[in-house]
Protein backbone atom coordinates (compact mmCIF):
# COMPACT_ATOMS: atom_id res chain seq x y z
CA UNK A 1 0.00 0.00 0.00
CA UNK A 2 2.72 2.24 0.65
CA UNK A 3 4.61 1.79 -2.95
CA UNK A 4 0.92 2.26 -4.41
CA UNK A 5 0.83 5.60 -2.33
CA UNK A 6 4.34 6.57 -3.79
CA UNK A 7 3.56 5.53 -7.38
CA UNK A 8 0.46 7.79 -6.93
CA UNK A 9 1.73 10.64 -6.14
CA UNK A 10 4.95 10.67 -9.15
CA UNK A 11 1.79 10.03 -11.05
CA UNK A 12 0.02 12.85 -9.83
CA UNK A 13 3.17 15.16 -10.56
CA UNK A 14 3.01 13.59 -14.11
CA UNK A 15 -0.55 13.98 -15.00
CA UNK A 16 0.56 17.66 -13.52
CA UNK A 17 3.18 18.21 -16.23
CA UNK A 18 1.15 16.50 -18.92
CA UNK A 19 -2.49 18.81 -18.26
CA UNK A 20 0.08 21.85 -18.30
CA UNK A 21 1.04 20.44 -22.10
CA UNK A 22 -2.17 19.89 -23.11
CA UNK A 23 -3.10 23.55 -22.04
CA UNK A 24 -0.41 24.85 -23.63
CA UNK A 25 -0.93 22.71 -26.74
CA UNK A 26 -4.76 24.09 -26.99
CA UNK A 27 -3.87 27.60 -26.42
CA UNK A 28 -1.31 27.38 -29.24
CA UNK A 29 -4.24 25.46 -31.29
CA UNK A 30 -6.22 28.78 -30.34
CA UNK A 31 -3.98 30.95 -31.14
CA UNK A 32 -2.34 29.99 -34.32
CA UNK A 33 -6.17 29.28 -35.87
CA UNK A 34 -7.48 32.98 -34.54
CA UNK A 35 -4.53 34.45 -36.07
CA UNK A 36 -4.53 32.48 -39.24
CA UNK A 37 -8.43 33.65 -39.53
CA UNK A 38 -7.59 37.30 -38.85
CA UNK A 39 -4.72 37.40 -41.54
CA UNK A 40 -6.48 35.23 -43.73
CA UNK A 41 -10.06 37.02 -43.90
CA UNK A 42 -8.93 40.82 -42.68
CA UNK A 43 -5.49 40.93 -44.48
CA UNK A 44 -5.87 38.77 -47.50
CA UNK A 45 -3.37 36.57 -46.39
CA UNK A 46 -2.14 33.82 -44.73
CA UNK A 47 0.37 31.29 -42.79
CA UNK A 48 1.69 28.66 -44.94
CA UNK A 49 2.69 26.49 -41.75
CA UNK A 50 -0.35 27.56 -39.25
CA UNK A 51 -3.50 24.60 -40.42
CA UNK A 52 -0.26 21.94 -40.17
CA UNK A 53 1.09 23.07 -36.93
CA UNK A 54 -2.54 22.71 -35.31
CA UNK A 55 -3.13 19.55 -36.48
CA UNK A 56 0.00 18.56 -34.87
CA UNK A 57 -0.66 19.73 -32.28
CA UNK A 58 -3.89 18.56 -32.22
CA UNK A 59 -2.32 15.07 -32.64
CA UNK A 60 0.00 15.12 -29.15
CA UNK A 61 -3.54 16.77 -27.41
CA UNK A 62 -5.39 13.56 -28.46
CA UNK A 63 -2.39 11.28 -27.17
CA UNK A 64 -2.33 13.54 -24.06
CA UNK A 65 -5.61 13.74 -23.32
CA UNK A 66 -6.00 9.75 -24.15
CA UNK A 67 -3.81 9.51 -20.46
CA UNK A 68 -5.32 11.76 -18.44
CA UNK A 69 -9.00 9.94 -19.12
CA UNK A 70 -7.28 6.82 -18.56
CA UNK A 71 -5.83 7.86 -15.12
CA UNK A 72 -9.14 9.68 -14.26
CA UNK A 73 -11.21 6.25 -15.39
CA UNK A 74 -13.01 9.22 -17.85
CA UNK A 75 -12.71 7.63 -20.95
CA UNK A 76 -15.89 6.56 -22.99
CA UNK A 77 -17.80 3.88 -21.53
CA UNK A 78 -20.85 2.35 -21.14
CA UNK A 79 -22.11 3.25 -17.65
CA UNK A 80 -25.24 1.66 -17.49
CA UNK A 81 -23.81 -1.26 -17.61
CA UNK A 82 -20.63 -0.52 -15.22
CA UNK A 83 -23.71 1.19 -12.54
CA UNK A 84 -25.75 -1.84 -12.58
CA UNK A 85 -22.33 -4.27 -11.07
CA UNK A 86 -21.90 -4.61 -7.41
CA UNK A 87 -18.96 -2.33 -6.18
CA UNK A 88 -16.73 -5.27 -6.07
CA UNK A 89 -17.19 -7.09 -9.33
CA UNK A 90 -17.11 -3.44 -10.80
CA UNK A 91 -13.67 -2.83 -9.89
CA UNK A 92 -12.93 -6.00 -11.13
CA UNK A 93 -14.37 -5.62 -14.15
CA UNK A 94 -12.04 -2.12 -14.51
CA UNK A 95 -9.11 -4.06 -13.67
CA UNK A 96 -9.16 -6.64 -16.66
CA UNK A 97 -10.53 -3.57 -18.67
CA UNK A 98 -7.19 -1.87 -17.80
CA UNK A 99 -4.79 -4.94 -18.64
CA UNK A 100 -6.30 -5.16 -21.94
CA UNK A 101 -5.72 -1.92 -22.53
CA UNK A 102 -2.58 -2.35 -21.64
CA UNK A 103 -2.42 -5.82 -24.23
CA UNK A 104 -3.70 -3.21 -26.81
CA UNK A 105 -1.00 -0.32 -25.87
CA UNK A 106 1.81 -2.96 -26.22
CA UNK A 107 0.47 -3.78 -29.30
CA UNK A 108 0.13 -0.55 -30.35
CA UNK A 109 3.43 0.41 -29.19
CA UNK A 110 5.25 -2.28 -31.11
CA UNK A 111 3.97 -0.97 -34.24
CA UNK A 112 4.16 2.62 -33.27
CA UNK A 113 8.13 1.90 -33.23
CA UNK A 114 7.91 0.23 -36.70
CA UNK A 115 6.78 3.51 -37.88
CA UNK A 116 9.19 5.54 -36.65
CA UNK A 117 12.01 3.28 -38.06
CA UNK A 118 9.89 4.03 -41.65
CA UNK A 119 9.31 8.26 -40.54
CA UNK A 120 12.31 9.88 -42.56
CA UNK A 121 10.59 12.46 -44.08
CA UNK A 122 10.08 15.82 -43.60
CA UNK A 123 6.97 18.00 -42.68
CA UNK A 124 6.14 20.22 -46.16
CA UNK A 125 5.82 23.63 -44.29
CA UNK A 126 7.64 23.24 -40.67
CA UNK A 127 11.20 22.38 -40.22
CA UNK A 128 10.53 19.16 -38.11
CA UNK A 129 10.43 15.74 -39.24
CA UNK A 130 7.88 13.47 -39.63
CA UNK A 131 8.89 11.43 -37.19
CA UNK A 132 8.57 14.38 -34.64
CA UNK A 133 4.82 13.97 -34.74
CA UNK A 134 4.75 10.28 -35.20
CA UNK A 135 7.18 10.14 -31.67
CA UNK A 136 2.99 11.39 -29.75
CA UNK A 137 2.23 7.46 -30.47
CA UNK A 138 4.83 5.88 -28.22
CA UNK A 139 4.90 8.85 -25.78
CA UNK A 140 1.33 8.27 -25.62
CA UNK A 141 1.41 4.73 -25.14
CA UNK A 142 3.73 4.26 -22.77
CA UNK A 143 1.65 7.21 -20.51
CA UNK A 144 -1.14 4.85 -21.35
CA UNK A 145 0.49 1.82 -19.57
CA UNK A 146 1.60 3.27 -16.74
CA UNK A 147 -1.50 5.00 -15.69
CA UNK A 148 -3.27 1.59 -16.53
CA UNK A 149 -0.77 -0.21 -13.79
CA UNK A 150 -2.12 2.63 -11.35
CA UNK A 151 -5.81 1.70 -12.04
CA UNK A 152 -5.06 -2.18 -12.22
CA UNK A 153 -3.90 -1.86 -8.43
CA UNK A 154 -6.61 0.37 -7.26
CA UNK A 155 -9.14 -2.03 -8.70
CA UNK A 156 -7.69 -5.18 -7.96
CA UNK A 157 -7.47 -4.25 -4.56
CA UNK A 158 -11.22 -2.72 -4.28
CA UNK A 159 -11.84 -5.93 -5.24
CA UNK A 160 -9.67 -7.74 -2.60
CA UNK A 161 -12.00 -5.60 -0.30
CA UNK A 162 -15.57 -5.47 -1.63
CA UNK A 163 -15.30 -2.08 -3.72
CA UNK A 164 -13.49 -0.08 -1.01
CA UNK A 165 -10.09 0.71 -1.36
CA UNK A 166 -8.28 -0.19 2.23
CA UNK A 167 -7.88 3.17 4.38
CA UNK A 168 -10.36 4.90 2.35
CA UNK A 169 -13.64 4.16 5.05
CA UNK A 170 -11.10 5.78 7.60
CA UNK A 171 -10.71 8.92 5.12
CA UNK A 172 -14.80 9.37 5.08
Amino acid sequence: MAFLKVYSRILDVLEKIVKILVIVLLSGIVLIMFTQSILRYVFHHSLVWAEELAVYFCIYCVMFGLCIAVRRESHLQVDVILNMMSKRFRALFTAVTSIIAIGVMVFFLRYAMDLLKLATGMSATLPITIKDVYMSFPIGCVLVIIFSLENIVINFLKFKNNGELPGEEAEQ
